[in-house]
């Protein structure tokens, strides 16, 4: 099993149907959701812009089978890439 790591920007409620969604079509084993992330971003060397944001955890068995539903279906979440 594979843990994937994606960032949420939008509503929460939006969030809890978008779980549903990827555990009852089966692409996912297991999502934890970490909330109220915040991000600072540098813009044009002199604004800091902060946002907040969740983090999701997503446990697949097939890593290119959720990927594909997640950009057809949910385009909002972003995939995060730790090294």
């Amino acid at each position: 099993m594979e843990c994937l790591v994606f960032v949420y920007k939008w509503k929460s409620r939006d969030l809890r149907r978008i779980i549903v969604s990827i555990l009852k079509s089966w692409v996912a084993d297991n999502v934890k959701k970490i909330n109220y992330v915040q991000s600072y971003l540098l813009k044009e060397w002199k604004n800091i812009e902060k946002n907040e944001e969740k983090i999701l955890l997503i446990y697949s068995q097939d890593k290119n089978k959720l990927l594909d539903f997640l950009t057809k279906n949910f385009p909002q979440i972003e995939k995060i890439n730790i090294n």
